[in-house]
């Protein structure tokens, strides 16, 4: 076992702990230019804006990790979760929230196996293969399926009952009432195992072997397809899981939802720490990186700044994550 103080020394020296002191230092800024800041209610709606993108973030983490960058995830959650409402509300289902969840997460796999099929039959680039992906998918369900979204009157009641379902309900000082919703739970368990395969399964290993060196990866005994066939299909998976999890909370479901929006998710993956070359980032990272970005996001929104300076924000964060990045490898090659 390594000694707490020389893991305290590794800590500092890791991205982990520089984003973790700018977490902070943003943090007491916003604080000091909102006292409400640093309320129950405030870190409750923090918690909650990282939901579904956490979930999100588990998949892109993997995928980056892998040594790629995926820009169908948006895609497959919000057509997995709108083929999943149309179709139970054609059968009349009124069954348990988990049958979507599970029907949802399915389709989202299947979609996902369909970027690993063609990356590792074809060697087609991973950013290729994955923002064709996104567009066939949109325009196939568009086609099929339907182009008009789905009103809270018409979902299937337990969407809506799901999102009434908080835990810790308080009241502050005006008398709202407010609480923390249960996809927050379900994203930090999310979070937790997909952080235990990365750490403590051969299949993490392989991950992290696949994204540093391929070659190598293949020479020890990984199968380079199997390993594919797992990062895509369990991001598309989760991805399929988001958006059920989106559409319940909103109450509608409409296919042309998360369009443009995926920079978000991967500026805080990479802000996290995450290599963007692969082979290298912490589950613990990631969550750092999303609570950061979506700080940053909320309180530019309170202070009523336009919505592409929001943009023009995450695109800053992800060139300044990757220079740090670039900066720090340089830095460790010189030693």
């Amino acid at each position: 076992m390594i000694p707490l103080h020389k893991s305290l020394v590794k800590f500092t020296r890791s991205n982990e702990c520089v984003v973790l002191c700018v977490f902070i230092a943003v943090a007491f800024l916003f604080g000091f230019i909102n006292p409400a800041f640093f309320t129950v209610r405030n870190f409750y709606d923090l918690l909650q804006s990282i939901g579904v993108n956490g979930i999100f973030a588990c998949g892109v983490m993997l995928v980056i990790i892998n040594g790629g960058i995926d820009l169908s995830f948006m895609a497959i959650s919000i057509c997995a979760a709108y083929i999943t409402t149309r179709g139970l509300i054609a059968i009349g289902f009124d069954g348990p929230i988990i049958v979507m969840f599970a029907m949802s997460g399915v389709i989202g796999m299947l979609f996902g196996l369909c970027n690993s099929f063609l990356i590792s039959k074809f060697k087609i680039p991973i950013f290729i293969v994955t923002i064709s992906i996104a567009n066939v998918i949109r325009g196939l369900v568009m086609a099929f399926v339907g182009n008009e979204y789905v009103p809270s009157s018409r979902m299937p009641s337990c969407t809506v009952e799901f999102s009434r379902r908080f835990w810790f309900n308080a009241v502050d000082a005006s008398g709202s009432q407010y609480g923390l919703h249960f996809s927050v739970f379900i994203t930090l368990g999310i979070m937790l195992f997909t952080a235990f395969i990365l750490r403590y399964t051969l299949i993490g290993r392989g991950v992290y072997a696949l994204g540093g060196d391929a070659v190598s990866a293949e020479r020890i005994g990984y199968n380079l397809k199997k390993l594919r066939h797992f990062i895509y299909g369990y991001a598309g998976m989760l991805a399929g899981i988001a958006g059920i999890i989106y559409v319940s909370n909103n109450r509608m479901a409409d296919p042309v939802s998360f369009q443009g929006e995926e920079l978000t998710v991967i500026a805080a993956v990479v802000m996290g720490g995450v290599k963007i070359t692969g082979g290298k980032g912490t589950m613990f990272g990631v969550l750092l990186g999303l609570l950061l970005t979506q700080m940053i996001n909320n309180n530019l929104v309170l202070i009523k700044v336009p919505s592409y300076w929001q943009r023009f924000t995450f695109g800053c964060l992800v060139i300044v994550a990757v220079v740090f990045q670039a900066l720090r490898e340089r830095k460790q090659a010189k030693l």
